[in-house]
């Protein structure tokens, strides 16, 4: 039955524009002949926000959540639609008002109690053991006591360590390219100041994770729309194609960790399998990405994180012809519900690549690989791309301006010493506007 709060069931209202995730959302539902606006909160503007054609409206949204959450009311009172969150910010907020605002929107989001232990980094993985997959040793240190005897029982030698925050909304375990995932250290000390200087920041230790050994081209990302009965109706997979290793011992794991800009599609049936046990039992419904990793030593499938919304590499999707972005339409408006799309039905090896990212890491790692190597490698692969981050010909505008947002970063590099932040972070979405 369709919601009520979806009518006019034609407009769309996306939460964030910062974002690649965001541009594959805004074009893919502007070229289903619905009305897409934009509501966020960055000043100055982002690209896709100031350039795109495909937004039929802009609205500004306080970063506040309270005051965030009476300009949404006010947004819906006048006109409902369908609401869908496109980054982690927005989507805490939705989902933690689930109720006040799908009086007024239908909300493309599960409720708090079902999104919570997906995005938690300890009650995720307890969902996956759960549902019978496998899933790295955590150790969620509660103070200094519980941190040492932790570190006591760690095997530098043979391992190698990342820390993590728990929920998005904790901080970042790095103060510089503020991501939540960064590097543990090469030995008790390294990881002790970590972790120290995690709690100094954010008032808590974060979670320290062993690495999967193995390469970044050995995760799996299944993406998935998934319907109101918690089944999959659109999947498909990924595989990372990464710019630097960093070696650790006989392991190998990515040094920019959860930078991806560039992947290809593959199938693997059983991370499919995996990802889908996995939603069934966390009770999802929507746009979400489960990333596994073939453990390069025993070769098993592990769980690494779900992501649950749309992730940068959306646009591969319509590349595929699966389209996420207009699934999750269908199937929260239940306006034409799509298909059960079985893994099988899209090509091996179509690439999605963020060029602008991509071009960063390469200079900024210029240093430490062959970029002669890196270039030749990826004009080879280039007829393979079939969907960009940001490049489109039929709205190009975001990607012209990003171009030069680049060209300047670049230049800061040379000026600064590589000190600048990764992209997707506050400097670049500042450079953007």
């Amino acid at each position: 039955m369709e919601d009520p709060a979806a009518s006019p069931a034609r407009r769309v209202l996306v939460l964030g524009t910062e974002h690649p995730r965001a541009a594959a959302a805004v074009r893919s539902l502007h070229r289903a002949g619905l009305r897409v606006e934009v509501a966020d909160h960055y000043d100055p503007p982002t690209a896709l926000w100031r350039a795109s054609r495909c937004i039929a409206d802009r609205h500004r949204l306080d970063e506040d959540y309270p005051a965030a959450l009476d300009g949404l009311l006010r947004l819906g009172a006048a006109g409902g639609g369908l609401l869908v969150p496109t980054n982690d910010h927005y989507l805490i907020l939705v989902s933690r008002h689930h109720g006040e605002l799908s009086r007024l929107f239908t909300v493309a989001a599960p409720p708090w109690d079902v999104l919570e232990p997906v995005l938690d980094k300890i009650t995720a993985c307890g969902l996956a053991r759960e549902a019978g997959l496998e899933a790295p040793q955590h150790f969620a240190p509660r103070d200094a006591a519980d941190l040492d005897a932790v570190l006591a029982g760690l095997d530098f030698a043979e391992r190698a360590y990342v820390v993590k925050i728990r929920m998005w909304d904790s901080g970042a375990a790095d103060a510089r390219t503020l991501r939540r995932v960064a590097p543990g250290g090469d030995d008790a000390a390294a990881l002790r100041a970590r972790c120290e200087d995690i709690r100094a920041r954010t008032g808590e230790y974060p979670l320290i994770e062993e690495v999967v050994p193995g390469g970044a081209d050995r995760c799996i990302g299944v993406s998935m729309v998934v319907d109101r009965g918690h089944r999959p109706v659109l999947a498909y997979c990924v595989r990372r194609l990464k710019l630097q290793l960093y070696a650790k011992g006989r392991f190998k794991h990515p040094y920019e960790l959860g930078a991806n800009a560039y992947c290809e599609s593959v199938h693997d049936p059983e991370a499919v399998e995996m990802a889908t046990r996995f939603v069934a039992h966390a009770r999802f419904t929507g746009a979400i990405t489960v990333e596994l990793k073939r453990d390069a030593v025993d070769g098993r499938l592990k769980f690494i994180k779900a992501d649950p919304r749309f992730v940068r590499a959306t646009r591969l999707s319509t590349a595929l012809g699966l389209d996420m972005p207009g699934a999750v339409h269908a199937v929260f408006t239940g306006a034409n519900r799509p298909a059960a799309a079985a893994a099988a039905d899209y090509r091996d090896g179509v690439n999605w690549i963020w060029l602008e990212a991509y071009a960063y890491s390469l200079w900024k790692n210029r240093r430490d690989i062959s970029l002669t190597r890196e270039v030749w490698s990826l004009l080879k692969r280039l007829p393979k791309v079939r969907a960009w981050a940001y490049f489109d010909w039929r709205d190009p505008l975001p990607s012209l301006l990003l171009a030069a947002t680049v060209r300047r970063r670049l230049r800061l590099l040379e000026n600064r010493g590589a000190r600048t932040a990764v992209p997707g972070g506050k400097a670049e979405r500042a450079a953007s506007g």
